[in-house]
């Protein structure tokens, strides 16, 4: 099935450090080893392993810019 290259990148700017736009393009399960990178990041943001995985999914958000595209093409 045909993916929409603009909504994947709706997706990517609204809600991708859930991993959804990942999801929408067939990339499950890398969309929610986002997801549970962000949620565990969230819960555990009192002690320092938060903001790294946190970090961790802000990069991975910035690389997906790039390969968004290409993941709704294939």
């Amino acid at each position: 099935m045909h993916k929409s290259v603009a909504l994947a990148y709706v997706l990517w700017f609204f809600l991708g450090y859930l991993g959804i736009h990942r999801m929408y393009c067939g990339r499950v399960g890398s969309g929610v080893a986002m997801l549970a990178l962000t949620v565990f990041g969230g819960l555990t943001v009192a002690i320092f392993i938060g903001h790294i995985l946190l970090m961790i999914v802000g990069i991975w958000w910035l690389i997906d810019l790039f390969l968004t595209a290409g993941m709704a093409a294939d």
